[in-house]
């Protein structure tokens, strides 16, 4: 685990989110993006100097170390490939309980320069050099064992780089490719005890959509669809039909978009049924949730 750049607080940190979760309120802390399986926030929130990622807290320090490595592992897996990386140390805390959270901390981005952002505030163009950067990323890091999640969102371009800002779930595989290399009890412990093996399969074969350029960026132009960017998805397929020599379809794409939109709000559902049921035998939740998901409409 490398050093950090600068030394935060851990624990405030935590007892900030925790503090947050059972509140349900986020008013306390400066976020700056909330996805389908952690947060981002500002931080300090008074006077912020990073953005800290929050992964849900593992059983343990060893299950929590064992993460960290395949995060770093993949770290050097991206940097081989010559895909910039937004620079990301990441830092354990054991909780007073035991359990151990992890905290990835990197600068805090300008938004303008998010791929999403960047796409809306430009002309469709087919062959721009930021859709021809995300398709060669994936070209060169997509494997059977390791998958690759290319949406616009998950990068910053200046013009010239593309550069990849989200590690807190690495789509990284064993080798029977029915298992995630860390522990995945983390992120399955916010839904409840029956619906976990269910859940386990279905997100695994939604890993499985990652391991090839084709599904990868199948996914990334579902993305652009869910994100309002209709007009670039056909200019998107030309580019990578192109540059790959793939068969990339908007009706693939449009697919994939409502198979998400079925799963995730009801993964969600789930996550609140669990939470509610926690709280109400006097026990905590360990995430804080969004109101809705990102796939509802």
């Amino acid at each position: 685990m490398s050093e950090p750049a600068e030394t935060i607080d851990l624990a405030a940190a935590e007892a900030a989110v925790r503090h947050a979760i059972r509140r349900r309120n986020t008013d306390a802390l400066q976020l700056l993006g909330h996805g389908e399986i952690s947060l981002v926030m500002a931080w300090p929130s008074q006077q912020p100097s990073s953005a800290l990622k929050r992964v849900p807290p593992f059983r343990d320090e060893a299950r929590a170390r064992q993460y960290i490595d395949v995060c770093e592992q993949f770290f050097q897996r991206l940097r081989v490939a010559d895909v910039a990386v937004l620079p990301t140390t990441l830092h354990l805390h054991v909780r007073s309980d035991g359990r151990a959270v992890v905290y990835h901390q990197q600068p805090i981005a300008d938004a303008r320069q998010l791929g999403t952002n960047v796409l809306r505030t430009t002309s469709p163009e087919e062959g721009h050099p930021l859709l021809l950067a995300v398709a060669d990323a994936a070209a060169r890091v997509c494997a059977p064992t390791v998958g690759f999640d290319c949406q616009m969102a998950n990068w910053l371009w200046d013009g010239s780089t593309a550069t990849q800002l989200d590690f807190t779930s690495p789509f990284v595989l064993d080798e029977s490719r029915s298992e995630l290399t860390y522990d995945s009890h983390a992120f399955l412990q916010e839904y409840p005890v029956l619906t976990r093996f269910y859940l386990k399969r279905e997100l695994t074969s939604l890993v499985l959509r990652f391991t090839t350029p084709e599904g990868a960026l199948g996914d990334m132009l579902a993305n652009m669809l869910k994100e309002g960017l209709d007009d670039w998805v056909d200019p998107a397929i030309r580019t990578i039909n192109d540059r790959l020599g793939v068969q990339l379809r908007r009706e693939t794409a449009q697919e994939m978009l409502d198979n998400d939109r079925k799963l995730l709000p009801m993964v969600l559902k789930l996550k609140k049924g669990q939470r509610w049921w926690l709280n109400h035998t006097g026990r905590s939740y360990e995430q804080l949730l969004p109101e809705r998901t990102t796939y509802e409409r």
